[in-house]
């Protein structure tokens, strides 16, 4: 009797312990919707580029398997890009280059303005290293030998690098950039941050913009732009191999192409252009522009005494991320100020 009283006792124990573990695992599961999430990731494929001293090497192939959780951002519109794509939780390093008058747009700026920049911390290998980050977003700037070497040097030490390639210099004219580069560079982080839908969304909103102004201008005449840019005493000329000359071009401007990347006021003068867009960097873009709308040699231009020489921040012409789209309506307002 006793000993048929201690296996039941033990049975009853022991059921009462399985009730509890097994109720305890679903709760527990219950509880992990990061962890199943993560799961349903898969293995992302993400082409990028090969970046050593500021130069493209050519082609570089991530496989993501899971959403970067410790990212290092660099550049006020990439960390507003990732602001429209709602993961600017997963940077523990978020960077600007310090521009005051970089503004983002109305519909991010509640999330951008509660990013806590990092200001002060120095991006060299050292430091990095000690942040153990996951991922490296920011233009090509950043990946030379005094800064962080290289892309390959992180993505040996199983980094991801994910670089914007509308970055070089603005008086080269080698390497084309283009909308599209701008386009996928968002479409990227869509796939790294399991975000696909929204970053579809940013982009088919630009393409849309361009369509729009191309069928409202289609019976226009054909407007000459011109996008320059002081850099000391030298003036720079983005022509269509630049990025906001291949966004005009697509809005329909007729872009002039320059074998140098710096021009004269000479030059201004033979092309006589419809519209001046000044590109300033760091500054007060119309300041920029009161130097060409006030110079008396240029006085005689019809763009001068219409009033079309317009400032424009370099965030809307180069590295633009999520700028891109209000780039485009500046360029289209600008080149057709009567119809937007």
């Amino acid at each position: 009797m006793n000993k048929r009283f201690t296996l039941l006792s033990l049975a009853i124990v022991f059921s009462i312990c399985a009730f509890i573990y097994f109720t305890q695992t679903q709760a527990f599961n219950a509880n992990r919707p990061i962890a199943h999430a993560q799961s349903a990731y898969g293995v992302r494929v993400v082409k990028n580029v090969r970046v050593q001293n500021y130069n493209a090497l050519g082609d570089n192939v991530s496989y993501y398997d899971k959403v970067p959780q410790r990212v290092i951002a660099v550049g006020e519109q990439i960390n507003e890009t990732l602001v429209a794509l709602g993961v600017e939780q997963n940077v523990i390093c978020p960077v600007r280059y310090g521009n005051p008058f970089y503004k983002p747009e109305p519909q991010y700026a509640t999330g951008y303005n509660k990013i806590k920049f990092q200001d002060n911390v120095v991006l060299n290998m050292e430091n990095v290293l000690a942040m153990q980050p996951d991922l490296i977003i920011s233009g090509q700037v950043l990946y030379a030998d005094k800064k962080l070497k290289s892309t390959d040097f992180w993505n040996k030490r199983g980094i991801h690098t994910y670089v914007s390639t509308n970055a070089n210099s603005p008086t080269s004219h080698t390497k084309k950039e283009t909308l599209e580069q701008e386009c996928d560079f968002i479409l990227g982080l869509g796939t790294i941050f399991d975000k696909e839908n929204e970053a579809k969304k940013i982009v088919a909103d630009m393409q849309q913009d361009i369509a729009v102004v191309r069928e409202k201008t289609q019976a226009l005449p054909k407007r000459k732009v011109m996008i320059i840019e002081m850099l000391g005493k030298n003036i720079v000329a983005y022509d269509s191999t630049k990025l906001a000359g291949d966004i005009c071009v697509k809005l329909g401007a007729d872009v002039p192409n320059f074998s140098s990347g710096t021009i004269g006021l000479e030059t201004i003068i033979e092309e006589n252009p419809d519209v001046l867009f000044v590109v300033k960097s760091g500054g007060n873009p119309e300041e920029a522009a009161d130097f060409f709308r006030q110079h008396p040699g240029l006085q005689s231009l019809k763009v001068v005494r219409e009033g079309k020489v317009y400032g424009i921040s370099l965030n809307y012409t180069y590295n633009s991320a999520i700028k891109t789209g209000e780039g485009i309506k500046k360029f289209a307002h600008g080149m057709y100020p009567e119809l937007f």
